[in-house]
């Protein structure tokens, strides 16, 4: 619109024009120049004051065109940041009633991620977890596929920006990745990435992982707005994950509590009572004269202690196992001696201490566990005599052995068992290789190795993932 002065000056100026050229004309022209002449230099005039007139008026007004087109160009930029900070929000708070609902810890991984890049408006998003040493144990992506995923490789080591995120604990944003000093390029099958956005994630003053933003969709890179939004969002996964954590450690204490309780009654309900019953038997036997009466209930007595024997083994299961904080030197032969002894089984253990030097925790209790649970198959199913367990240091991995001389199975025909899917997962989760041979009739060994990553460990060791090759009792 043009502003009401611009129309007044546009009626008032000609008029004035035209005026003062009249009176220039018959005061000065026409008495000191003949007609002709004096008419023509009076339209001269007219005509160039005229254009100097309008030149100065349509300046004006393109100048105020200008200044309306930049002011609506403005308004628009404001309106889709408006928006965009609106979308923003949104998704937070969308984020936190998701995050305060779920759990389970991958579910709540999986979900900050995939809310991350919502939030940040990037074309990828990625989660990154540490254990205590600051190693990266968890890698989550969103916007790759898992093929592509798959290519990749292996977990990042945290070295490059995503180590001086870790290290700086502090929001890292830049428009070229390749750019920044700390950048160490990207592996093979990777793809192309250039803005970056980092945050950690902070519980109680303490990272236990960051957030990554890569490749921003419609703009060149991140801005502040991104950063406060991610941080936010940084924020809400902190208390998601402790909350899953608790969760988890209530869940597992449950259950601790649990198998306890059920082999406190086994113990004092049940078996008591079958001793009795086995006493009672035991008099009748001795009172009753060798004969046809005498022969079933000896053979009712046997069946009673071998009952009686595999409840002690379940029980002695049920029971919590301890010792997965201690050198592995320490709680291998403790734990032998316990299934041993309840077991009734002879088990040998070959401890080498330098063997377990590189290992980080998750990686120790893995081997305790697996341990455990191999040991606890034979107690319960190979009605073995002899069992031996190694632990020592072969070509840069540390593996963990368990034989038994027991009655074996045929892998092609038994299906994989409760015992198996436990081992199989604990290797998975420590990026170890996990196998299990068996023969019928000649005896089981389960086999664990783990990559140590130390330096004396061999060069180019990589975490591979867990490959089964047959089942277990």
């Amino acid at each position: 619109m043009i502003p009401r002065r611009i129309e007044i000056a546009a009626l008032v100026l000609p008029s004035a024009l035209f005026a003062g050229l009249a009176l220039v004309d018959f005061a000065l022209l026409e008495p000191y120049l003949p007609p002709g002449i004096s008419h023509l230099v009076f339209f001269a005039l007219g005509v160039a004051g005229v254009a100097a007139f309008s030149y100065v008026i349509f300046d004006r007004i393109r100048d105020l065109q200008m200044r309306e087109i930049e002011q609506r160009r403005r308004q628009a930029e404001l309106a889709d940041a408006l928006d965009r900070r609106g979308r923003q929000l949104q998704a937070l708070n969308e984020a936190g009633l998701t995050l305060s609902a779920e759990l389970e810890s991958a579910s709540v991984l999986q979900k900050i991620v995939d809310l991350a890049r919502v939030v940040g408006g990037s074309r990828y998003a990625a989660l990154g977890m540490f254990n205590e040493n600051g190693e990266v144990v968890q890698f989550l992506t969103s916007g790759i596929s898992p093929e592509g995923r798959t290519k990749i490789g292996p977990l990042p080591r945290g070295r490059g920006l995503l180590g001086l995120l870790q290290d700086e604990q502090r929001p890292i944003r830049l428009r070229s990745i390749a750019d920044h000093p700390a950048s160490v390029g990207f592996p093979p099958n990777h793809p192309p990435m250039a803005s970056f956005l980092g945050v950690p994630i902070l519980w109680r003053g303490r990272s236990v992982g960051n957030l990554y933003l890569t490749e921003k969709i419609g703009a060149e890179e991140f801005s502040s707005e991104d950063e406060e939004a991610l941080l936010t969002l940084a924020a809400q996964a902190a208390i998601a994950i402790e909350n899953a954590r608790l969760y988890e450690q209530v869940g597992r204490i449950s259950v601790l509590e649990e198998r306890q309780r059920i082999g406190m009654d086994l113990h004092d309900g049940a078996m008591q009572s079958l001793y009795g019953v086995g006493l009672l038997l035991e008099d009748a036997a001795e009172r009753t004269p060798t004969g046809e009466a005498r022969s079933p209930i000896d053979r009712a007595v046997e069946l009673l202690n071998g009952t009686i024997a595999d409840m002690r083994r379940y029980v002695m299961g049920l029971r919590p196992i301890r010792g997965a904080e201690r050198p592995l030197s320490e709680s291998l032969p403790t734990l032998a001696k316990a299934v041993g002894d309840q077991a009734r089984l002879d088990v040998r253990v070959d401890v080498d201490p330098d063997a377990e030097r590189d290992l980080d925790p998750e990686q120790r209790e893995a081997m305790f566990y697996v341990a455990a649970d191999a040991l606890t198959n034979v107690a319960r199913h190979a009605r073995a005599t002899r069992a031996n367990i190694r632990f020592l240091r072969r070509d840069g991995s540390a593996v963990l052995e368990v034989q038994d001389d027991g009655v074996g199975f045929d892998p092609a025909v038994r299906a994989p068992g409760l015992g198996l899917r436990n081992m199989r997962e604990r290797a998975f989760v420590a990026g170890g290789r996990f196998e299990v041979g068996s023969v019928p009739g000649t005896g089981t060994t389960v086999r664990l190795e783990l990559p140590l990553e130390g330096p004396e460990a061999a060069v180019g060791t990589a975490r591979m993932r867990t490959g089964e090759n047959t089942s277990v009792r």
